[in-house]
């Protein structure tokens, strides 16, 4: 299933409840609010918030008829308590205001642990501040996740282990790609990006596989021509390379 269809957000949940005694007794109506996030089954996972919308108790299953029966989605709860954080992250990172968009980002993974986008921010965050030991368990979350990895998310990824190459972590940014490979095939940056850090970790014969297997796909793609120059005129430099 694609992700992009999924349903993923805050919805409520209304009963009618019998409260008092004898003559006294009437109906109340009670609302409750729950984080709903589809699974690749089609099934959905549900998990009780309390007042605050922090996550309380155990998450459980539901069906699709299940859900539209008895929950109603909440849009402007769903735009508050996770879009717009991602939003003023985004922004506070790219701004390179990064307490801030930290702050922001585990609003979000309060509610919504394995949430993409906040789990990419964070990682990126990690890395410009040089906490590499956060950021190498952000990138075993997000490179075990299944759903991590679909065309929208293609310039996280690629921001990511570009990231980690240039922080020296090769074998990281590696599984990263790699991973990325198994979305797109197909894609003669992500060959290049494995192309270099292959020739910075002096494995030759891999970055150039790499990269011819980058410029069959793409004959105009002169960084990959470059590259394969860099490997046949001399030894490879012992830090990233500049500019790419």
């Amino acid at each position: 299933m694609e992700q992009e269809n999924r349903i993923n957000g805050i919805f409520s949940r209304k009963t009618t409840l019998k409260v008092g005694f004898g003559t006294t007794k009437h109906a109340a109506l009670s609302e409750t609010y729950w984080f709903v996030k589809e699974q690749d089954s089609g099934q959905f996972q549900v998990q009780s918030l309390d007042m605050d919308f922090k996550p309380q108790g155990q998450p459980f299953t539901i069906s699709r008829a299940k859900l539209f029966e008895d929950y109603h989605l909440e849009p402007d709860l769903s735009y508050r308590l996770l879009s717009q954080p991602l939003l003023v992250g985004d922004h506070y990172r790219s701004t390179a205001k990064y307490g801030s968009a930290e702050q922001e980002y585990l609003k979000i993974k309060r509610i919504d642990e394995d949430n993409i986008r906040a789990n990419f921010g964070l990682g990126l965050i990690y890395l410009a501040l040089e906490k590499t030991d956060k950021a190498t368990y952000i990138f075993d979350r997000l490179v075990r996740l299944e759903e991590t990895f679909e065309p929208k998310h293609k310039h996280l990824f690629n921001e990511f282990g570009i990231n980690l190459r240039k922080k020296g972590l090769y074998e990281e940014a590696l599984k990263y790609y790699f991973r990325a490979r198994e979305l797109s095939p197909n894609d003669d940056h992500l060959l290049l990006n494995i192309a270099r850090v292959h020739y910075e970790q002096n494995r030759l014969p891999e970055a150039e596989a790499a990269a011819r297997e980058a410029l069959a796909m793409n004959p105009d793609l002169v960084e990959a021509r470059r590259l394969l120059n860099r490997i046949w005129d001399g030894p490879p430099r012992v830090k990233p390379l500049p500019g790419i």
